[in-house]
């Protein structure tokens, strides 16, 4: 209530709701609407996050401790951490949550949760194949090849 009363934007008052000391800024800037990096320093001026302690490349943010000086670029995860995966961290996320939602739907919606929970390429691929598994008992193996396609590549 009364973050609400310091922190008038929406997508800052979310921000804050989103930051777990896990997710890079960079991973928080892509996936909450409105935020920019300013918004880091301006709740960080308020007190309400601080830097995490031992995350010299990345900025973690959490409420309890977050962000580092918002000149400094968040060390985006390994683009391809096997070579299963030809999307980037950010392109693999906003394709896999896009695929939940067109193929899955509402009954998707624990998958979506556990995309956003994911802290590295390795928890979105475990995401990604209970996806497909999904997508499988539900619409047939033509639908699953297809999302593992979407997903992986040929």
């Amino acid at each position: 209530m009364q973050t609400r009363a310091l922190v008038k934007e929406r997508s800052q008052r979310n921000l804050l709701l989103l930051i777990d000391g896990i997710k890079t800024d960079e991973m928080l800037l892509i996936n909450v609407a409105g935020v920019k990096p300013e918004d880091f320093e301006f709740l960080q001026s308020l007190g309400l996050i601080a830097p995490v302690s031992g995350s010299s490349s990345s900025r973690s943010s959490s409420s309890s401790a977050s962000s580092s000086s918002a000149s400094a670029p968040a060390a985006a995860p390994p683009a391809a951490a096997t070579e299963e995966i030809f999307l980037d961290y950010s392109a693999f996320t906003a394709a896999l949550t896009q695929l939940i939602s067109s193929e899955l739907g509402l009954r998707g919606f624990t998958l979506t949760l556990a995309v956003d929970k994911a802290n590295s390429i390795e928890e979105l691929r475990e995401v990604a194949t209970r996806v497909i598994d999904q997508i499988r008992d539900r619409k047939g193996l033509p639908a699953a090849e297809k999302a593992r396609r979407t997903l992986f590549g040929a």
